[in-house]
């Protein structure tokens, strides 16, 4: 923060140099809200835009920032200092212009469940569809990652690894990561009250092992979609953490599957993933799609369409085209909208 307001009173005072400062700078909208249905309740969320985003046409690529558990959408600005990190990287070329998208999770360790909230389905559908009709965004693969630490680390690599055609790269500062168990036993007490009710009342090892990243290394097709990965951990974490993060690479080489792991000094803690933020944001950003003119297409329309689609489909039980004649039928049907083809 004392950088950005050294820098702006240098260019009041016409001082600045040429191009190492835009005019308009950054932005960092904080306390938005996404409608989610499969919530029932708006996701919170903070959004970086790039310097010059006000002022052009372009489509950016997006990053999506998921946090540990006990933060929430604005971890990465308040305690990261993210807003400096990524005006950094985006000036020396290392991350391409990009929108960054911070999302808050709160303690669902980002799964489908009926008692603490479908947080896989609100933020895979719901904030990622909403944000591409909202914003200028690339929509597609090339033009999407996702990341995070903690609770989020494994939220990002749990998403990556279930949906690769949607991410071209992924990260974990920290992921909380843990191969299969048996019994609540196999955990420390403490880490069972962390995971609180997200999978089971009493925590259910089979609903915890089916949400496992570990489910998506099994299929055929993860050494040839996978994204590119990026993982990092410090050498005095929690020590059956650090075990499930060597556990986790060495499960990614029998499957084949690249990854760029680091095992560095620190701790569970902000200081060691305020310095990996960087590096993490470096090696997505060289994944990453550069922003494009803007595209005939709306996002907005693209999504409008779809559901318009569906709908006919069920209408009348016609082919999903635009513009396709339309039977209609001898007498009304129900109609289904649905949320994704």
């Amino acid at each position: 923060m004392i950088k950005r307001l050294l820098a702006f009173t240098i260019l009041a005072l016409g001082l600045g140099s040429s191009g190492a400062l835009h005019a308009d700078g950054s932005i960092v909208e904080r306390g938005l809200e996404m409608p989610s249905a499969a919530l029932g309740q708006p996701v919170r969320y903070s959004v970086y835009l790039p310097a010059g985003y006000s002022g052009e046409t372009r489509r950016y690529p997006v990053v999506y920032l998921l946090h540990g558990f006990g933060g929430d959408e604005r971890s990465f600005f308040d305690d990261g200092d993210l807003q400096d990190v990524a005006d950094e990287l985006i000036a020396t070329a290392k991350l391409p212009p990009s929108i960054i998208v911070t999302p808050s999770g709160k303690k669902g360790w980002y799964v489908d469940n009926d008692v603490t909230g479908r947080w896989q389905t609100a933020l895979l559908d719901d904030l990622i569809d909403g944000v591409d009709a909202k914003y200028r965004t690339i929509v597609s693969r090339e033009g999407r990652a996702i990341a995070g630490y903690s609770m989020g680390g494994y939220g990002a690599l749990r998403f990556a690894l279930l949906e690769p055609d949607r991410f071209v790269a992924a990260g974990s500062l920290s992921g909380a990561l843990f191969p299969d168990v048996k019994s609540a036993s196999d955990f420390p007490a403490f880490q069972l009250g962390l995971f609180g009710r997200a999978f089971g009342a009493s925590f259910d090892p089979k609903a915890f092992n089916a949400a496992s990243p570990w489910r998506s290394l099994s299929t055929d097709a993860a050494a040839a979609d996978a994204p590119a990965l990026y993982m990092s951990v410090g050498d005095d974490d929690i020590k059956i953490l650090l075990a499930g993060n060597n556990a986790f690479d060495r499960a990614l080489a029998t499957a084949k599957i690249p990854v760029t792991y680091h095992v560095v000094p620190g701790q569970h803690n902000w200081k060691l993933w305020s310095s990996e933020l960087a590096p993490m944001l470096s090696f997505i950003g060289d994944r990453l799609e550069e922003a494009t003119p803007v595209a005939t297409a709306n996002p907005a329309k693209r999504v409008a369409d779809r559901v318009e689609a569906a709908a006919k489909v069920e209408r009348v039980g016609g082919p999903a085209m635009p513009g396709a004649p339309v039977v209609q039928p001898k007498t009304p049907s129900k109609t289904t909208i649905l949320a994704r083809p």
